[in-house]
């Protein structure tokens, strides 16, 4: 990047030069304009799929009865077979590197050329005066980019995610990261092209040492260059999360400051917009974190803490006691925070329970970082060790606050003929959030399947308390409501032979064999969604939480199901998927 000068065309501003090419600063416009109209199709999209999840649990029936009803679903279900599936030859490579499905391939495809066709849009380089123009273009097309960054980052102020309903912070971290190497990508070209402009090596190295300007500008790019190549790569990301974040913010002022000194004041509108909507963000964001968690008091919550099943597994429990304001649907997280274990850490928790439950619940496996931190505190401070059945169970009790709830699927469950959720491991507190939530209000769903993959058989006995509300739900139930709990075990050696004697566990699971089915080994993803889908009488919806490789897995098969049937739009074969990933 370098000093803004545009000699002879009032400094990139107006629309076109005399030549009829568009002057840099109208082509910043003009991005602008593109992404207003894709964001206000989606905005239309979401608002289509508002109107028909209203008919369907007013109607309580998910066929859709109208012409126009009938065409939108036929729509999105060929959008869906287009856009789900990851070609099968780049997942044979999943264990390094995780590549996103087609849909998702095509928007950076198609944003990419957006920014490429705008630089390169009638700009021929007759002179070196057009080097300069094409600088100028990729310098104002990287601070045009700010403001939409920012979006995808935002938690409390996501616009984006409100206009296009995808709430999933894997998607929209997914989009802001390649955005952010768009963003390398013109601030590379711009300084490509502006050093090209002088005649000699000689004559650059004189003007470095005399522009202050393109010295800052230098420096912006080698922190854009430290944040996007260096420390945004997935295994910084998932291994040292703090170090990330912190550096991630660090970085970010350092490269927004040298951006503001390098540009010309005429050029900061879109600089301040971004630095305007993340405060903003900030703003909102604290201002709720002290309205629902602080009062005349001290902290209003405070989280009961437990370590169980193999000493690697934490419990925790939020009583609601004093709830103000706090509200969430099935499938949101929450930021926790335990000031007295790590004051300055907090971390993204699924919720387990829902709201009617008067307690927020979160199961949670101990790996690295913050979740290790509250592990070893509370087994150094816990009231009370004992062993039960060979599980370690230590508690205690910590002040908390809670950022949230973010998050969520954009559609309602109830809208949809049949549910099926597919989770593994520690992901069944999305799975069992969801399925309550459907057997408190069942709305048009007629099927409900939870398919939930497990290491071992005591990894069930953690969520012994949804079983048991799941179990109360069927017997109070008077509705056709078909439900089916399918556990997989992988460990077979750790299910109990009933010769051997049962425990107090094992029986209560006797007793709920209408419901729950405990199976040995893994199952086919491929053959359970054509099987569910096979005996749907309307449109289906896949709640799947897990691997990349799971939800990849489950995608590709809506996707196919859909290709091959006689009618893309029909209505046994419409799904849609809404997935939460561990390692996205």
């Amino acid at each position: 990047m370098a000093h803004f000068v545009y000699p002879n065309s009032g400094l990139g501003q107006g629309r076109f030069n005399p030549d009829g090419s568009p002057r840099p600063g109208y082509l910043a416009k003009m991005y602008w304009a593109v992404i207003g109209a894709f964001l206000g199709t989606a905005l239309l999209l979401r608002i289509c799929d508002y109107v028909l999840a209203m008919q369907r649990k007013r109607s309580l029936n998910a066929r859709p009865k109208s012409v126009l009803a009938r065409l939108y679903t036929t729509f999105t279900s060929i959008g869906r077979v287009l856009t789900y599936p990851t070609p099968p030859y780049l997942q044979r490579y999943s264990g390094l590197v995780h590549f996103p499905s087609v849909g998702r391939m095509l928007l950076v495809i198609f944003y990419w050329c957006l920014l490429l066709g705008f630089f390169f849009y009638r700009n021929p380089i007759k002179s070196s005066s057009d080097w300069l123009n094409v600088a100028y273009r990729a310098a104002w097309l990287s601070i045009a980019q700010l403001p939409l960054i920012v979006l995808l980052s935002v938690k409390r102020l996501s616009i984006i995610s409100f206009i296009t309903g995808s709430s999933s912070s894997v998607t929209l971290n997914f989009f802001h990261r390649w955005i952010a190497r768009a963003l390398l990508l013109t601030t590379t070209l711009h300084m490509f092209y502006m050093m090209r402009y002088y005649a000699s090596f000689q004559d650059l190295v004189m003007r470095l040492s005399i522009d202050i300007f393109m010295r800052r500008g230098i420096g912006a790019w080698c922190v854009l260059a430290w944040i996007v190549l260096v420390t945004t790569i997935s295994p910084i990301r998932h291994y040292a999360f703090e170090l990330f974040f912190a550096n991630h913010v660090i970085s970010i002022i350092a490269f927004f400051i040298a951006v503001m000194l390098h540009t010309p004041p005429y050029a900061h509108v879109y600089i301040w917009i971004a630095i305007g909507i993340y405060i903003a963000d900030v703003a909102l964001r604290w201002a709720l974190i002290l309205l629902n968690n602080l009062s005349t008091a001290g902290l209003n919550y405070r989280a009961s803490v437990s370590v169980v099943h193999d000493a690697a597994t934490l419990k925790i429990e939020i009583p609601l006691t004093s709830l103000r304001f706090l509200k969430w649907k099935p499938g949101q997280f929450v930021r926790l925070s335990f000031p007295t274990v790590a004051p300055f850490m907090a971390h993204p928790f699924t919720i387990a329970s829902l709201p009617e439950d008067g307690k927020m619940l979160f199961v949670i496996r101990a790996k690295a970082g913050f979740t290790r931190r509250i592990l070893k505190k509370t087994l150094v401070i816990a009231r009370d060790i004992e062993k039960q059945h060979d599980h370690v169970v230590a508690t205690a009790t910590y002040p908390v606050i809670i950022d949230g709830p973010y998050g969520g699927p954009s559609r309602p469950w109830q809208q949809f003929d049949t549910v099926l959720i597919v989770v593994c491991g520690i992901g069944a507190t999305y799975g069992f959030s969801v399925l309550l939530d459907v057997l408190r209000d069942k709305g048009a769903v007629r099927t409900l399947r939870l398919v939930w993959i497990v290491r071992y058989y005591g990894d069930i006995i953690t969520f012994r308390e949804q079983l048991e509300q799941t179990l109360n739900s069927c017997e109070t139930d008077a509705s056709n409501l078909s439900i089916l709990v399918q556990i997989f075990v992988s460990d077979r050696s750790t299910i109990p032979i009933p010769s051997q004697g049962q425990s107090d566990f094992d029986l209560f699971l006797a007793h709920l064999k209408d419901v729950v089915e405990v199976i040995p080994g893994k199952p086919v993803i491929r053959s359970v969604v054509r099987s569910v889908l096979g005996e749907a009488g309307g449109e289906t919806g896949i709640a799947a939480c897990g691997s990349v490789k799971l939800t990849t897995e489950i995608k590709n098969e809506v996707a196919l199901l859909d290709a091959i049937a006689n009618n893309p739009g029909s209505d046994t074969q419409k799904c849609w998927v809404h997935s939460e990933q561990f390692d996205a």
